[in-house]
């Protein structure tokens, strides 16, 4: 069963997303906390899946929050959600220096804060191996996939950087010049369904469409990034919703500089949904 636990200083917002919080599925608790030192406190002695935090909170704001819950016991790897109405990249940055995984706008969108938390939830249980099924707790502690005190990842080590790219809110693959995919992360793998170990080796038309690979080919013949483009993908049947991406493609090299792969990114702009009910702003 997940634990999620949400902080805010606002009543009516805890409501709200502690409601959209027990959507996510079935089993979820979840724990609300106003004030940041005591969400702290509690996460000193209990195990969670997902934190999601306001950003503009008095005494201590959601980076400082989200700064000290990375230095717990197992608080290293944990989604943290952060909730703000600023849409400045100076704000993001200090945020993901905090060790922010992902932002949502404020007046939140329900489908929007739904599928999100939903999907890092997914990407918590995703072990590094990409084999589709959780890491077993480990006693207490605010990660659950335990294990506090290992030290930070090597970004030299390619199994850290495996690691480190499978916390990034963003579909990230790499594809050979024969158009197979040599790699994809957690997330990747989330939005598609199937464990990252099964999509090594499949078509990236197949995956992602005639368009990716052409463009993939293009950037092959090039050796030049692509300008950004945005998708638009289907939404769940019968919502009536969409998705917008924005993808990007770079080529990586080998030590010798030599063109080896096609890197594409692709994060999620945009999901529209009109709410009857949204928190107050900031």
């Amino acid at each position: 069963m997940a634990t999620i636990l949400i902080l805010d200083d606002r009543a009516i917002n805890r409501n709200i997303y502690a409601r959209l919080a027990a959507a996510i599925e079935e089993g979820v608790a979840v724990e609300v906390f106003a004030d940041a030192a005591d969400a702290l406190e509690w996460l000193e002695h209990n195990r969670v899946d997902l934190v999601i935090t306001d950003y503009k909170m008095p005494a201590m704001d959601g980076t400082e929050f989200t700064r000290r819950l990375r230095a717990l016991p197992g608080g290293t790897g944990l989604p943290v959600l952060v909730v703000t109405a600023h849409d400045d990249r100076s704000f993001r940055v200090r945020a993901l220096d905090a060790g922010a995984t992902d932002f949502l706008q404020s007046p939140i969108d329900h489908f929007e804060f739904v599928t999100r938390a939903r999907n890092l939830l997914a990407l918590g249980r995703q072990p590094a191996g990409g084999t589709g099924e959780a890491p077993p707790p480990e006693g207490n502690g605010v990660g659950a996939s335990g294990g506090g005190g290992g030290g930070a990842p090597s970004p030299s080590d390619p199994a850290s950087l495996a690691r480190i790219l499978d916390t990034v809110p963003a579909m990230i693959s790499a594809a050979g010049r024969d158009g197979r995919l040599l790699y994809a992360n957690a997330a990747f793998a989330v939005a598609r369904g199937a464990p990252q170990a099964e999509l090594v080796g499949r078509s990236v038309a197949e995956l992602l469409g005639e368009r990716s690979r052409q463009a993939d080919l293009a950037v092959f013949e090039s050796g030049q990034p692509l300008p950004a483009f945005q998708e638009e993908l289907p939404a769940p049947e019968g919502t009536g919703r969409r998705r917008i991406l924005l993808t990007r493609k770079t080529p990586l090299r080998d030590a010798d500089g030599q063109l080896m792969a096609v890197l594409t990114t692709s994060f999620e702009r945009a999901t529209w949904l009109p709410g009857p009910a949204q928190p107050e702003p900031e």
